[in-house]
């Protein structure tokens, strides 16, 4: 590493030392001038001619109290917003734990553990953002807690060699303890945002209804309370820009220590260059919460010409440094160009696609024993419907020789296996042929499936996910459907829903007499037909009908891209 321990330490100490004493002063600041506004304001009030007017200048005595009390506030600020600080931030980005039946999530797992070993054992916990959007960024707080996080759209589209540079990138935030600082102060000084948003909001607001000046005071009195407000809402502005400038002090130069450190945990320098050209020019905010946070992202998530210039205002005003400056640094360590870089990226892009996986009933049978006697033969959808079926059963498949317990055969003890609620023998049941569902590997995720009538069931979490990864291919009658649906738009606009109670059907996991899905539209821009529980999350999907959804979906994006 490039700093030891006890220098990360008291770099780490002497700036969210900074940071507290920042946040006292911009709240003391702020506090003094608007008492100093205030109190002219009135006297300009009180004068019956403007020639009598005396700029008022606050007394040493009131001062002190205006620092005490914004000590106090900046105190309680500084406490309220470092407590479970990674929570809230968290909640804001919509970040969710990892799956550990899903692929891509054990993967990224994987990866998150192998960079932990290589950082000398630190704990950090891996999280992921459900968007299509192409980012990572770290967290931590004062407990020692640390967490990675990614975007579902980079975890479907980077190579494995790309995730581990960019997770090795956001380690090294963490490991060199500019992680914290960047936390603290993205968390502290969003607040002036959110009250700055609000006296623009309110600005707007008045301007839609005729101005200020449609309120009812006199014409003296409304010029006064809008020159208050504006130069409160300056005061804020400037507190903005003085709070920004604390975490760009933090920021920019932060990414180039955090690539040199990615690189030496990786030795792979190409591979984080490719990543970082990804998340640039692909994706790289699109529907991605909480942009605002930019400081904490790998790359910005909104485009700013500012980040990618050089000299003093690029210096002062951006959180990241150019990418093409960090693609140079990259490249020479790697011995490579961008042209080879965009090459590799745009090949890459256009990977080849897998079949739509098909459930096929087993040809495998086993004879049963039961009350002293050999039952049977019985396939395995036979199997899952017998009452009688318990993890001590003897079977033997047909033609074997080997007799074993239900428990003991791995093709079959599923049937036996303790399931949620909901389940028998394990497995949901289709809601139309009442027939037990497979459990399948779909987009990297698991979904249930029914060999019978094709339909798949799928957790509400899951679906973004599915159609964010572009793993599965369509066929042509999938894009015949999709084409056809979109073709009918306009009259499938007045199309009703048959949502007769008789019709409606059971939910799997639910199975109460008087829970029912409702029959709807996966939405009102791409009209397919689905049934959704309410209670649980679960979404039914008649056979073609999710596959339906993704190509219409990809199709549009595709469209809308070129």
């Amino acid at each position: 590493m490039p700093y030891s321990f006890t220098k990360i330490e008291e770099d780490k100490t002497k700036t969210i030392s900074f940071v507290f004493f920042f946040l006292i002063f911009v709240y003391f600041a702020a506090f003094w001038l608007i008492a100093v506004l205030s109190v002219n304001f009135f006297n300009y009030q009180a004068s019956p001619r403007a020639f009598t007017f005396h700029f008022t200048v606050l007394k040493f005595s009131q001062t002190l109290i205006i620092f005490g009390f914004a000590f106090i506030i900046g105190f309680v600020h500084w406490n309220w917003t470092t407590a479970n600080l990674i929570v809230k931030i968290l909640g804001v980005l919509k970040a969710e734990k990892l799956n550990p039946k899903d692929r891509y999530h054990q993967m990224f797992q994987n990866i998150v553990d192998e960079v932990s070993v290589a950082t000398g054992g630190k704990k950090m916990e891996a999280v992921v953002i459900p968007t299509m959007a192409m980012n990572a960024f770290a967290l931590a707080d004062f407990s020692g807690q640390a967490v990675i996080g990614l975007t579902e759209g980079m975890l479907a589209r980077l190579t494995r060699a790309q995730i581990e540079a960019v997770v090795g990138h956001e380690a090294a935030h963490i490991v060199s303890g500019d992680c914290l600082a960047t936390t603290i102060t993205t968390s502290l000084f969003e607040l002036f945002s959110g009250v700055l948003r609000g006296f623009e909001a309110v600005f707007r607001g008045g301007g839609r209804q005729g101005g200020y000046s449609s309120m009812r005071v006199s014409a003296r009195g409304g010029a006064g309370v809008i020159v208050f407000l504006m130069l409160i809402y300056m005061l804020l502005s400037v507190t903005k820009m003085l709070s920004q400038l604390v975490r760009l002090f933090i920021s920019r130069q932060r990414e180039y220590r955090a690539d040199a450190i990615a690189v030496r945990l990786t030795r792979d320098p190409l591979s984080l260059a490719e990543a970082l050209y990804a998340i640039s020019y692909r994706w790289r905010g699109g529907g991605l919460p909480a942009q605002e946070l930019e400081s904490i992202f790998i790359v910005n998530p909104l485009y700013s010409a500012v980040d990618e210039g050089d000299g003093l205002l690029s210096e002062m005003f951006s959180t990241h440094p150019p990418i093409d400056g960090r693609l140079g640094i990259l490249l020479d360590m790697a011995h490579s160009d961008v042209e080879l870089v965009v090459k590799d990226v745009e090949r890459q892009a256009q990977k080849p696609r897998t079949a739509v996986p098909e459930i096929k009933g087993s040809t495998t049978q086993w004879m049963a024993h039961k009350d002293g006697a050999w039952q049977g033969p019985f396939d395995m959808m036979q199997m899952m419907t017998l009452g009688w079926m318990r993890p001590e059963t003897w079977v033997q498949r047909l033609g074997g020789k080997k007799v074993q317990m239900v428990y003991q055969d791995e093709d079959i003890r599923h049937i036996v296996s303790k399931g949620e609620p909901g389940k028998a023998g394990g497995a949901y049941q289709c809601p139309k042929c009442s027939l037990p569902l497979n459990v399948i590997t779909y987009e990297g995720t698991e979904v249930h499936k029914c060999s019978s009538c094709r339909g798949t069931l799928v957790e509400e979490k899951d679906v973004q996910r599915i159609i964010i990864r572009q793993e599965v291919g369509f066929s042509e009658r999938i894009k015949k459907i999709a084409e056809g649906i979109s073709r009918e738009e306009k009259l499938m606009a007045f199309k009703k829903i048959n949502r007769d109670p008789k019709t409606l059907l059971r939910c799997p996991k639910c199975l109460h007499p008087r829970t029912r899905m409702m029959r709807m539209f996966y939405t009102e821009a791409y009209r397919v037909e689905v049934d959704k529980c309410f209670m649980c999350g679960l979404i039914w999907f008649d056979g073609d009908e999710l596959e339906v959804v993704q190509y219409m979906i990809e199709h549009s994006l595709n469209k809308s891209r070129s």
